[in-house]
């Protein structure tokens, strides 16, 4: 990976073992997203302390700023201060916290599916701005404070997607997507013109097979899919699939076609057409209760509980 850290001014310092109980305490969280709704806002503003928030880890990328209010950011092994203005970029799986040191602390979070930007194709720009959140990196470069212009319209675009998400007008998600593309377009521009090539400025992962294997999954999806015939797919053995999976999303295969069956799921049920266990069926489940039970590790909540919502 090349770069460096995105401002000296942004300090990230390795935490003690006597620091990091909080890792014990982490939990997965999970967002209502879905193929039909790839991207979720959360916009919170914290008044007094301690936090509410529990340590967390979450199956999607994470594209966060502070508005007002400091406090301290913990990702990993690491921490740093943080401001307002500062922006937070994580990938699938790494576990985080905040302590809050100044309040009121109001801040907006844009949730993605990598598949949002997967989508584009193995070789655009929608896989080099995945790589700037699934890049293996430090926390010094997740951390970013961009300089005042850009952080002012940074902040506009992230209030915008706040109050878009929250309008549930038509065209919601496609201006959801064309919003966060534009913020995420600006930000690595600015970096670029500061030298700053995180993940690469090629893709230091061999996403041809990956993209193969991406299309295999997406076309069997409700069908048993078994590791030899995804790496025949791919081009490649199962040793080194699995390697170029980790690398390019941070996940197992198996994890994301989980992830991808239970979001064409959920789809599904937000369309209205189907009940919970022909959806179940649909997506290439056998079990209903391992549906149910796979299904609310990922969405929080049960698929009846879901499609009662979605009716509701």
């Amino acid at each position: 990976m090349k770069g460096k850290p995105p401002k000296a001014d942004v300090n990230a310092r390795k935490t003690k073992v006597t620091e990091l109980a909080w890792l014990l305490n982490v939990t997965d969280s999970r967002q209502s997203l879905s193929d039909s709704s790839p991207i979720w806002v959360r916009e919170g503003c914290v008044t007094s302390g301690p936090p509410v928030a529990f340590p967390e880890r979450h199956p999607y990328c994470e594209f966060n700023i502070i508005l007002e209010g400091e406090g301290t950011m913990l990702v990993g092994n690491e921490e740093a201060f943080r401001v307002p203005g500062d922006l937070l970029l994580l990938g699938p799986g790494v576990p985080h916290w905040g302590t809050i040191q100044s309040f009121p602390l109001r801040s907006i979070t844009v949730y993605f599916l990598p598949s949002a930007l997967i989508e584009m194709g193995p070789m655009s720009e929608g896989i080099r701005i995945l790589r700037r959140f699934t890049a293996s990196q430090a926390l010094s470069n997740r951390l970013v404070r961009p300089p005042k212009a850009l952080r002012t319209e940074l902040t506009a675009l992230f209030e915008s997607m706040a109050a878009e998400f929250a309008g549930h007008r038509f065209g919601r998600d496609v201006q959801l997507l064309a919003t966060l593309l534009r913020s995420l377009v600006l930000l690595l521009r600015w970096e670029e013109s500061q030298g700053i090539h995180i993940g690469g400025t090629s893709l230091d992962v061999d996403w041809h097979p990956v993209f193969k294997a991406l299309e295999y999954l997406r076309e069997h999806h409700a069908e048993q899919v078994y590791a030899k015939d995804l790496a025949r797919a791919a081009g490649v053995n199962e040793s080194r699939l699995k390697v170029l999976f980790r690398l390019a999303l941070n996940l197992s295969w198996v994890k994301y076609l989980q992830g991808y069956r239970i979001h064409r799921a959920a789809a599904l049920l937000s369309e209205g057409r189907l009940n919970v266990t022909e959806a179940a069926l649909e997506i290439g489940f056998e079990s209903l209760s391992h549906f149910s039970e796979t299904f609310q590790s990922f969405m929080g909540e049960s698929p009846k509980s879901f499609l009662r919502k979605r009716r509701g």
